[in-house]
């Protein structure tokens, strides 16, 4: 059988996935694994749990708890939520406090969605900083999401949901596992720069950095007897970047195996064109690194990989396994800013403490922009004719009724 049938017969079956902001195409029989992923803070799935979510929380608990021995009593003041657990905006959700480095918490928040259980968490956040509105902001977007469901909207696909909102920061990684050659494994990691860029990742940098090492452990010769198959600069649809294609060599119980990179730096600040790094290993046995002789050839482990990374692409509206995906309501308490898109038609309560112009609570439309309210502002001068000074202020709003149940009445 040749190199080339082998994969046309893998090839003639595949799907779409959808990752962050990304699709890309794999065959049919393949697995995916996903790995870190990131919606401003670290999230983890866990299917099926939302059920154990008090087991988890007392997991968490004994950990805050011996925790607690390295505080000393100025940690203490320091810390006044160290040990607490409050509840989130989401029905359910849970937020616990702890602390690894006695300077900042140690945030934990759990997110019951449907049968399945997410946790959000933050390693060190000093007291100043409030991190509670971010994890409650996640929560309540949150909607679960199947493997093969391909979104409508905007935003991000991770493990097990849909988050349609915009961050700061993003992270999202996957790995592939091929059922016709278990050997091979790729890799995608796409994450959101910031201000910056990197640029100490490049596969030549890091080829000329090992280079040295190995020279420097007298392994030079074995180095040089590496096989570059390939190595250039390629565009990979909106992605500049390096190509790097090696066949390493063998040494003592290392296996001869491939080791291809495609990275690209993405551009600063835009969630459209974040920094890609895509990998393909052969030869691995469980994640163990060169310990079996690969199942592709040279020539085939070159077209598997231009095969599936040529697919990598911006998700677009077309692209939605449905024009109206059949997801469950957006829950009940779930918050948005003025200026965001409203996501459920319902009924909406303003955070606005001072008293406003009109109702605080009103009727959207999923897709409205959520506006701004006119905020009753007497001055003196207005106290003294009875007139009033309006100004337009930024609130959250909050879902408090769907638009399928009769509207209370409150007095704005």
């Amino acid at each position: 059988m040749t190199a080339s049938t082998r994969l046309e017969q893998i090839f003639e079956n595949t799907r779409t996935i959808c990752f962050g902001r990304f699709l890309i195409e794999i065959p049919f029989t393949a697995t995916v694994v996903y790995g870190p992923a990131e919606v401003e803070l670290p999230i983890e799935y866990y299917a099926g749990q939302s059920k154990r979510l008090s087991e988890y929380l007392a997991s968490r608990l004994t950990e805050v708890e011996q925790e607690r021995e390295f505080l000393d009593k100025d940690a203490t003041l320091r810390l006044p939520l160290f040990g607490k657990v409050i509840d989130g905006a989401l029905p359910g959700q849970k937020i616990s406090f702890g602390s690894k480095d006695q300077s900042g918490y140690t945030i934990h928040s759990l997110i019951p969605i449907g049968k399945d259980l997410f946790i959000q968490h933050i390693d060190s956040s000093l007291p100043k900083y409030d991190e509670v509105p971010v994890l409650n902001r996640v929560a309540t977007h949150l909607r679960p999401r199947s493997e093969n469901e391909i979104p409508a909207d905007a935003g991000m696909c991770i493990d097990g949901a849909f988050v349609p909102l915009e961050q700061d920061y993003e992270r999202v990684t996957i790995g592939i596992r091929l059922k016709e050659f278990p050997d091979v494994h790729i890799s995608v990691d796409a994450h959101k720069n910031l201000k910056r860029l990197r640029t100490d990742n490049s596969p030549k940098l890091l080829r000329e950095q090992a280079e040295e090492f190995a020279k420097a452990d007298g392994l030079g010769a074995v180095f040089a007897r590496t096989k570059i198959l390939r190595q250039h600069e390629r565009q990979l649809n909106i992605w500049d970047g390096e190509e790097l294609a090696l066949r390493t060599p063998a040494y003592k119980d290392d296996k001869s195996v491939h080791d291809f990179r495609f990275h690209s730096v993405g551009a600063i600040n835009d969630r459209l064109h974040p920094e890609l790094d895509i990998r393909l290993d052969s030869g691995l046995k469980g994640n163990d690194k060169a310990r079996v002789e690969p199942s592709l050839s040279d020539e085939e482990a070159l077209a598997l990989w231009d095969k599936i990374i040529n697919t990598v692409r911006i998700r677009q509206p077309s692209d939605a396994t449905s024009l109206k995906p059949a997801t469950p309501k957006v829950p009940l308490a779930s918050t948005v800013r003025t200026g965001e898109t409203c996501p459920e038609t319902g009924w909406w309560e303003c955070s606005a403490s001072q008293r406003i112009e009109g109702s605080k609570r009103r009727l959207f439309k999923a897709g409205e922009t959520m506006p701004l309210v006119l905020l009753k502002d007497p001055g003196l001068w207005q106290r003294l004719t009875g007139q009033h000074a309006v100004r337009q202020i930024a609130t959250m709003w909050q879902l408090v009724q769907y638009n399928d149940e009769t509207p209370l009445s409150i007095a704005g």
